[in-house]
């Protein structure tokens, strides 16, 4: 039974880097098309991820890079502009409740990647 529900967070957890490549890819082509970058500093759809999958709210920075994820979400996003050329995507998510959050980054130039323990879901 440990086994299984280990498996349920990794499957639950792996949302948030596949939605970050995507925003991240989105932020690139949006740069490139338009010679501008978006921030979208809060998180969204919101700063307190827990084990619940919350629905995506529309009215965002992510409107403008035409990127909104399929369905519910568990994880929580955000983009940051860290020069006039550069960004950085930011995720979290909690989806075993315990309070501990795992976080993934990536930027214009580097894949998302875990910043937290592999073992933090």
């Amino acid at each position: 039974v440990p086994n299984f529900v280990e498996m349920q967070y990794r499957a639950q957890r792996a949302e948030v880097p596949a939605n970050l490549e995507g925003i991240r890819y989105a932020a690139i082509a949006y740069q490139t098309a338009h010679g501008r970058l978006i921030s979208e500093e809060i998180p969204r759809p919101d700063a307190f991820p827990d084990q619940r999958e919350r629905p995506w709210k529309a009215g965002s920075g992510f409107d403008d890079l035409g990127w909104e994820p399929e369905g519910k979400v568990r994880g929580s996003y955000a983009i940051s502009t860290t020069t006039a050329t550069a960004f950085k995507v930011k995720g979290f998510c909690d989806v075993d409740g315990n309070g501990e959050q795992a976080v993934f980054e990536g930027s214009e130039r580097v894949a998302v990647r875990a910043q937290s323990d592999t073992m933090v879901y």
